[in-house]
């Protein structure tokens, strides 16, 4: 969670600065280069403020202090320099390519200038063989052309400073993403910590400890709250569900003293008739058969309680192994019905389960399929490793179930209409979801794979 979080924020640092850096980037590259030709402009006028006294004075001629100011001005940078007269002849140049008295009045910046319209711009020099920036400025007396200041740079040369100061953006935006990353490493620590003690305080809280409490005087103020809010949740739950399972615990346990004396005073009254066929007697058998159901009932209410209070460690068994040993228990039963138990397992296959769940939970699900399973068929018991699971399926001939019995045939007291007559408690089911859950499986009814009639009991444990 930590490395997702600091990755998070410096991911959201790296975009915002490329968000705003792209346009910024943009920006600044036009910005630099209007710079450069704006000083290139300022030179040429401040050049030609020097040529002007030059020109006006000896018409043509070359003022011996004007071309050691021109090699003065260009030694400094890469910029070229020409002075011409008013008919465009060149009279100072820091060119090596044009000579003093050349005709440049042929050049389009020049001519123009020497209209008395500056020029800005780029094109490609044929005597250089490379493009240029140039500005060419006129000299002016009054209203009087006398004659144009041209100066011009490679464009390779202005391209290299304007790269410079984008490199200098790309710098800055990474030791930003590096300052991010300074800042979001502890922020991320100091939010991630706590939240990952929450995390498995929750995790143990849906394991069913109910005891777990969060530390509510570390991490930012929010992750605070929640955990005081996670304590008052698991203080209210621990104490609900321990409410509950006292409740029915004890409901359950005083209810075994009344049931039993109640038992043997049908016992009782049971050999005191002497015709078992008479209305008397038929109505204390019932009577007796309802106080056994109840008696049943009680118990697996008390066996419920203990299963859902208990928090018993699991253990590493052969599956396969338990399931023989339950189908040959039911067997001799099994073929009074005259059914067939078959069991398809390898000859190990471990999981872990709580101490006796699976044979619980192989019990009930083979007596809910002899229940239903009719003469001359088949129960199939079938354990098989499925990834990191081991499956143990009970599959019947039954009549089946539809969907909707399906979802709550795990709920207290559901009874199927195919049991309705028949003895049960409808909580056989409850105390195997609740078996898988203390062991850290999951139970579910199915139908058959192959499309015939029956279901398909299914219990899913970690395989070992």
């Amino acid at each position: 969670m930590k490395t997702r979080l600091i990755g998070a924020l410096v991911t959201i640092s790296a975009i915002i600065l490329f968000v705003f850096s792209v346009p910024l980037v943009s920006f600044v590259s036009k910005v630099e280069r209007e710079r450069l030709v704006t000083a290139l402009e300022r030179d040429a006028f401040g050049l030609a403020g020097h040529a002007k006294e030059t020109l006006n004075t000896v018409a043509g001629a070359t003022l011996p202090s004007l071309q050691p100011f021109v090699n003065e001005y260009v030694r400094s940078n890469d910029t070229r320099a020409i002075v011409t007269n008013a008919d465009g002849l060149i009279i100072a140049s820091s060119d090596t390519t044009s000579s003093i008295g050349s005709d440049y009045s042929n050049r389009p910046e020049v001519s123009n200038a020497l209209d008395g319209t500056p020029s800005v711009g780029e094109r490609v020099s044929v005597t250089l063989g490379q493009r240029l920036v140039f500005v060419a400025v006129p000299v002016q007396i009054g209203d009087t052309v006398v004659g144009v200041v041209r100066l011009s740079k490679p464009k390779s040369v202005v391209d290299k400073e304007v790269r410079s100061r984008i490199l200098g953006i790309v710098v800055a935006g990474g030791f930003t993403i590096l300052a991010a990353a300074g800042v979001a490493i502890p922020l991320a620590l100091g939010i991630a910590r706590p939240i990952t003690r929450l995390t498995r305080r929750t995790e143990r809280l849906a394991e069913g400890d109910f005891t777990v409490r969060a530390d509510d005087s570390d991490g930012p103020p929010e992750v605070r709250e929640l955990s005081r809010s996670f304590n008052a949740m698991a203080s209210r739950l621990g104490l609900m569900i321990e409410n509950q399972r006292h409740f029915a615990g004890a409901v359950s346990h005083q209810l075994r003293t009344p049931l039993t004396a109640l038992r043997l005073r049908l016992e009782q009254a049971q050999e005191s008739v002497e015709d078992d066929s008479s209305p008397l007697a038929i109505a204390l058998d019932a009577s007796r058969t309802e106080a056994d159901r109840l008696q049943e009932m009680v118990e697996q209410l008390l066996a419920l309680a203990r299963i859902e209070g208990g928090t018993a460690p699991t253990v590493t068994v052969n599956a396969a192994e338990i399931v023989r040993a339950r189908a040959d228990m039911w067997e001799p039963l099994a073929a009074e019905k005259n059914v067939t138990v078959r069991v398809l397992a390898a000859p190990s296959v471990d999981c872990a389960v709580i101490e006796g769940g699976l044979e619980q939970i192989v019990d009930n699900y083979i007596d809910n399929a002899l229940t239903v399973a009719p003469a001359g068929s088949e129960i199939v018991v079938e354990v098989q490793r499925v990834g990191t699971n081991v499956v143990v399926d009970v599959v019947d001939h039954g009549p089946g179930l539809t969907e909707e019995q399906r979802a709550l045939a795990f709920e207290r007291f559901w009874r199927g209409k195919n049991t309705e007559n028949a003895a049960g408690t409808g909580l056989g089911l409850a105390i195997v979801r609740q078996l898988a859950a203390a062991s850290g499986g999951t139970v579910e009814l199915l139908a058959r794979a192959d499309g015939a009639s029956g279901a398909c009991a299914r219990v899913s444990l970690l395989a070992r």
